[in-house]
């Protein structure tokens, strides 16, 4: 290795004396080196591989992407972004519309197709991808597990690529697991990850379901008296349930929720919300996805109606009984589980209503 100039034991290294091209290359070094962490960073993100297409004259266009960003719910807004020297550009402004297609697990030929140079431009259709026309007549990809079909909205600077920001028009897509990207190569969830997609998937569906039933009932004017009753019929059935069906993880969860609880039970600020969850939490494991709905809708007027008349007396009551439910779900005792959640409520229903 050849050894610097100030290396020789009879110099001294003098910083003023160093040349233009010295300091040129030590930058140009620096920038280098910042340019390989910047990639090395950007590619331990896993993204999701989209592809953006578009119809212009006689002819479809299509470039393989992974900068597919959701950007607003009001208007709605998507963006991706291109390379400032793709041709692709000029077609989406010729055209003024584009598709983002969300690829599959099982289309990693449709990314590596449309990621070839020269391959992504073809007249009247693709040759190797299947495609239709949804809206805006930018081509959808036959089978991706989503689109957006866009008209453009802007189209923004960003340094060596534009920002594409689209308004969609339509959008749909269907079931399967996604086509990731990360650290170079393609990837696939595994299966605790698809399990676990799919269970918060299911989850945020239910809580959306929920928050719209809750707000029907309190334009209904549900009384104190209707909501106890309610939480009779639903819940002591859903403690039966995750006694039958709750597999041990869950399980393990529930009692971390109720032991945290009873530390708090001279709070009420920092226990209602647990005992809330508590609940909550029994109507997803009862595994059926009404009850987890109608259980969580009730727990909304639940907290404002509740949270005056907990003491610390109260909570304890309520903590020691969410032992004996959870006690009895550990056992997969059904009649216990149900049994013990509705004298629970019963219980309540005594503090609440005298």
């Amino acid at each position: 290795m050849a050894s610097a100039p100030w290396d020789h034991p009879f110099q001294i290294p003098n910083k003023q004396h160093q040349t233009t091209c010295e300091v040129a290359m030590s930058t140009d070094e620096e920038q280098q080196h910042r340019l390989d962490s910047f990639r090395q960073a950007a590619g331990r993100f896993a993204s999701g591989v989209t592809v953006v297409t578009t119809a212009y004259d006689d002819h479809v266009y299509g470039i393989t992407a992974t900068s597919f960003v959701s950007l607003s719910l009001n208007p709605l807004l998507v963006t991706v972004s291109i390379n400032v020297n793709s041709p692709m550009l000029d077609e989406i402004r010729g055209s003024g519309v584009f598709a983002i297609n969300v690829l599959a697990n099982d289309q990693q030929h449709v990314s590596s197709y449309f990621a070839r140079r020269g391959r992504g431009r073809s007249k009247g259709a693709f040759d190797e991808v299947e495609a239709h026309v949804e809206t805006t007549g930018a081509p959808v990809v036959t089978g991706a597990l989503s689109w957006f079909d866009c008209t453009v909205h802007t189209m923004l600077d960003g340094g060596d690529h534009t920002i594409l920001v689209g308004e969609v028009k339509a959008a749909g897509g269907g079931t399967g697991e996604p086509l990731l990207y990360w650290s170079g190569n393609y990837r696939e969830l595994g299966q605790e990850e698809q399990n676990a997609a799919e269970e918060n998937a299911l989850t945020d569906d239910i809580h959306r379901i929920a928050d719209s039933l809750s707000v029907q009932l309190h334009m209904h004017g549900m009384s104190t008296a209707q909501l106890i009753e309610a939480q009779q019929a639903v819940e002591p059935e859903a403690a039966a349930l995750a006694a039958r069906d709750a597999n041990d993880e869950q399980i393990a969860q529930l009692r971390a929720l109720v032991e945290e609880a009873e530390l708090h039970t001279g709070d009420a600020a920092c226990f209602n919300p647990l005992s809330l969850e508590f609940h909550d939490r029994l109507g997803l494991l009862s595994g059926n996805p009404a009850i987890a709905a109608a259980v969580s809708a009730l727990n909304r007027p639940r907290e404002s109606r509740y949270a005056a008349d907990t003491t610390s007396e109260r909570a304890s009551r309520a903590a020691g009984a969410h032992r004996w439910i959870l006690e009895a779900i550990e056992a997969r005792d059904e009649d216990a589980a149900r049994r013990l959640m509705s004298e629970h409520l019963g219980t309540v229903a005594v503090g609440i209503l005298h």
